[in-house]
């Protein structure tokens, strides 16, 4: 029952505060991008990208603005400029600058997830564990990839798999294109199966992003692939270094 109440609890706080419409944003009216906010222009763009981002893991959960430089997503050149706002007299042109600046970073950042091979750090211990978990009595993800997302000839496959001593390389790259397969299905998350898993900031953050009424295919990709990782993070790299 605690359980129950603190999910419950959890899902109305993180709905209050969470923006979940896709539809373009007119940056410049809802952050209130004035002159202090370009002299300010780190602490404006974070608040952007944080603002704007469906997933922490767009920017790997990391200060965006390190993220953003260390991936080389920012060019030296960018940054120097926008560096120098903070101690010059800047004009109109270099407000258009760095309003059209903070458009173009925000508009890296969405991603689509896939997996690739070296994104699956076990994979013999994921198909035993996918295998063992969908077996149990409880709800897991495991067993509702099993009786609901994987087709039968799909889920022999990865039985059949776990049943191996070891997977090839050939054995791996058949078990991403089957999980690739999975997350683009709109069956792939189901809300009791995941909290069941854990209830924690992440697993409600990705049924508040499911419950979008507007959904569509990119969303679903970010929720399913969060959702992915969520279920088995001891087997899977971090999303950031998953395949776009």
């Amino acid at each position: 029952m605690k359980k129950v109440i603190l999910m419950t609890l959890l899902v109305v706080a993180l709905n209050a505060c969470s923006s979940l419409s896709r539809k373009p944003v007119n940056i410049v009216d809802k952050y209130g991008i004035d002159k202090v906010a370009v002299k300010n222009w780190d602490t404006t763009m974070i608040k952007v990208v944080k603002g704007e981002a469906l997933l922490e893991d767009w920017y790997g959960g990391e200060e965006p603005l390190f993220y953003l430089r260390k991936t080389g997503t920012m060019s030296e050149k960018d940054f120097q400029f926008l560096e120098s706002l903070k101690t010059k007299d800047f004009t109109d042109e270099d407000v258009e600058k760095y309003v059209s600046l903070l458009e173009k970073y925000n508009k890296k950042i969405p991603r689509k997830y896939f997996v690739k091979n070296e994104n699956i750090k076990d994979p013999k211990g994921l198909v035993d564990f996918m295998v063992r978990e969908s077996n149990m009595r409880m709800h897991t993800p495991s067993s509702h990839i099993a009786k609901e997302v994987a087709t039968q000839e799909e889920w022999q496959t990865i039985v059949e798999l776990s049943q191996q001593k070891d997977l090839s390389e050939k054995d791996v790259k058949k078990l991403r294109k089957l999980l690739n397969s999975f997350i683009k299905r709109n069956e792939f998350y189901e809300r009791d199966a995941w909290f069941n898993r854990e209830v924690s900031k992440r697993s409600i953050e990705i049924n508040n992003l499911r419950a979008d009424p507007e959904i569509g295919s990119f969303l679903i990709n970010n929720v399913n692939a969060k959702a992915l990782y969520i279920a088995y993070p001891e087997y899977f790299s971090k999303l950031e270094k998953w395949d776009d």
